[in-house]
């Protein structure tokens, strides 16, 4: 079963439903990305197990681009949480992945300061944005007023997706010409690039950074050895500061669940199996 559905909170969010199981899962994508993000990974999980909610943040896929730039980290953890109790959900485990792991962890901790600790069971967190660090170059770009727009209205757009991809995935062949193709897609509708740039100028605003030894739910962390986009590092220290956590370390890029996909399956679903023994 593939059944978009659509949420107005404030602004309308896109919501690729999957699957008809008992457990519930939120995939929260990165910056520049989308939902399609997991269309590789999505596939792994039994439908009869799982109920798969993949989304699309607020600026991004088939979500509202409004021009009110709130598109801070902590604007779009808050909209999480309102996405799961909009769907009347609890229990539910978050997966999100570079910058959506950092909105994964800021909406646990809202969750947590606001009484409501019973939305969010579990976290996975996917070469996590968890901390704030020098940014890759072409997001430096971006956060400049007008280079920023240049970039992204004047530059050919394949030209442009082929070299972040080159610099996200560890191997050049992983930049295949359906990732390609997927990415562009990212970039395009109307409103897109003010709120591509919204969020670039505001994504250094992770408020949860000193309370991540905080967490207290089964948190699994998966980083990519070769993550030149948030290195290896932060995903070592993420695991010394949250008690309990699993680290899996996969032989890939910035993107594990798209170059390393059925490894990176393997660890969430023994980690979701595990969690509920």
């Amino acid at each position: 079963m593939n059944c978009p559905s659509c949420l107005t909170i404030g602004a309308k969010l896109s919501c690729d439903i999957r699957g008809n199981g008992p457990q519930s899962l939120l995939f929260i994508h990165g910056f520049a990305a989308s939902s399609v993000t997991w269309d590789e990974i999505a596939p792994h999980f039994p439908h009869d197990r799982y109920r798969l909610y993949l989304l699309d943040l607020k600026g991004s896929g088939r979500s509202d681009k409004p021009r009110d730039n709130a598109y801070s980290p902590e604007d779009q953890a808050l909209m999480v949480l309102d996405v799961i109790e909009g769907f009347g959900l609890r229990n539910i485990t978050l997966i999100g992945h570079s910058l959506g792991g950092g909105i994964a962890l800021l909406a646990w901790h809202k969750a947590k300061a606001t009484g409501r600790s019973a939305l969010i069971s579990r976290l996975v967190l996917i070469d996590a944005a968890a901390y704030q660090q020098p940014f890759p170059r072409f997001f430096r770009w971006l956060r400049q007023p007008v280079l920023g727009w240049f970039l992204l209205t004047m530059i050919p757009l394949r030209l442009m997706v082929r070299y972040n991809l080159t610099h996200v995935y560890q191997q050049p062949a992983q930049v295949t010409p359906a990732r390609i193709t997927r990415y562009m897609d990212c970039f395009r509708g109307t409103g897109t690039i003010a709120a591509l740039l919204a969020t670039a100028r505001q994504v250094d605003r992770l408020t949860a950074t000193p309370y991540h030894g905080l967490v207290d739910v089964p948190t699994l962390i998966i980083w990519g050895q070769h993550d030149r986009v948030v290195r290896l590092g932060n995903g070592q220290r993420l695991h010394q500061e949250i008690q309990g956590s699993g680290l899996v370390i996969l032989a890939c890029g910035h993107n594990p669940h798209e170059e390393e996909t059925a490894a990176c399956a393997a660890a969430i679903l023994e980690f979701l199996e595990g969690s509920n023994d």
